[in-house]
């Protein structure tokens, strides 16, 4: 089957490659079902659908991505109906210089599975992919299902040095009917990703994991979380080595609009946000948000144990899954 040409991504302003992922839809059964997985991507900054077709090229597209750090493009075409990810491969082959760096299909299969409607993900051999006529080729080891919301939060913290999914073999799935990113859908109602009102600032770059408030209701209940992290364990004497973000610009920022504001090159694997339960919970249970191996991922903690938290993960002793415990508790300690 022949099958139209895919959207090529053109170069920002200053000539360099617009990072970003490749979303193709290849099921048509359900459209009611295609409406519901792309509504968990669809308030993503920087996503696109974009016209294909025989003319799309560099001209097509530039004027709505020029200016974008980071880019979804989102191919919705009957003619990608059933298609492969050796078709897609090939396609993303001759559709300019821009290499997406995970590609996605929205199969039958994503249609079929309403908690976390998984799609198909693939990135390309190191040294293979090089524009320049070779054979593609897809790694089976780099081929796994995942889920869309998780899709989102790998997006979110998406950088443009982060250029295969070997960066998250910590948690990728066993074996390939498993879903990564599964258990970010067993809450009821997963939050989605929304705009933010107000434009707010890229996180910084700091010296020491970074606490983020967000909740400005009440000055005194925040200087008691501070004090209450910053001081000795009780157990161990442990310090908590943190810096904190106090600017009401971030007022009201929702977890995932946070993740967006990760900068570039950030050294950090995981954040903590003083949100509104924080400051409402008699227990001032802080949010922390895994970065790394599993982008999104989320526990509660009491300021008292962020010491053993904070130093464990930031030296590399333990793993953020280590500490994590499901929805609705709250870990104050081993």
């Amino acid at each position: 089957m022949s099958r139209p040409a895919l959207p090529a991504v053109p170069r920002s302003d200053t000539g360099e490659e617009i990072p970003g992922f490749l979303l193709v839809r290849t099921g048509f059964g359900d459209e009611d079902a295609w409406q519901a997985t792309f509504a968990r991507l669809a308030g993503l900054p920087g996503v696109r659908r974009c016209p294909v077709g025989p003319r799309v090229g560099h001209e097509a597209v530039a004027p709505v991505l020029a200016h974008a750090p980071k880019q979804l493009v989102v191919v919705d075409d009957l003619a990608w109906r059933g298609a492969t990810t050796a078709e897609v491969c090939r396609a993303v082959q001759h559709a300019g210089s821009w290499r997406p760096e995970l590609v996605l299909l929205a199969d039958d299969r994503t249609m079929a599975d309403p908690v976390h409607r998984p799609l198909l993900a693939f990135t390309f051999a190191p040294g293979i992919f090089d524009g320049q006529g070779g054979a593609p080729f897809v790694a089976h080891e780099r081929v796994l299902r995942i889920g869309a919301r998780q899709t989102a939060m790998l997006y979110l913290v998406f950088q443009a040095e982060v250029t295969d999914m070997s960066e998250y073999k910590t948690s990728l799935p066993a074996e390939p009917d498993d879903i990564f990113g599964a258990d970010l859908d067993l809450p009821a109602d997963p939050p989605r990703y929304r705009h933010a009102a107000t434009r707010m600032r890229p996180l910084p770059h700091t010296e020491s994991a970074l606490i983020v408030r967000t909740d400005h209701s009440d000055d005194e209940v925040w200087a008691q979380v501070v004090q209450a992290v910053k001081a000795p364990s009780e157990r161990d004497g442990f310090l908590a080595h943190v810096d904190l973000l106090d600017d009401p610009a971030y007022a009201g920022a929702t977890m995932e609009q946070v993740m967006a504001l990760v900068p570039s090159g950030y050294q950090r694997g995981f954040l903590m946000i003083a949100d509104e339960q924080t400051i409402q919970d008699t227990r001032r249970p802080l949010l922390l948000v895994d970065l790394y191996s599993d982008p999104g991922l989320t526990f509660r903690a009491t300021p008292g144990a962020i010491q053993s938290i904070e130093i464990n993960l930031s030296i590399g002793n333990m793993d953020f899954r280590d500490f994590h415990v499901p929805e609705g508790e709250i870990f104050a300690g081993f």
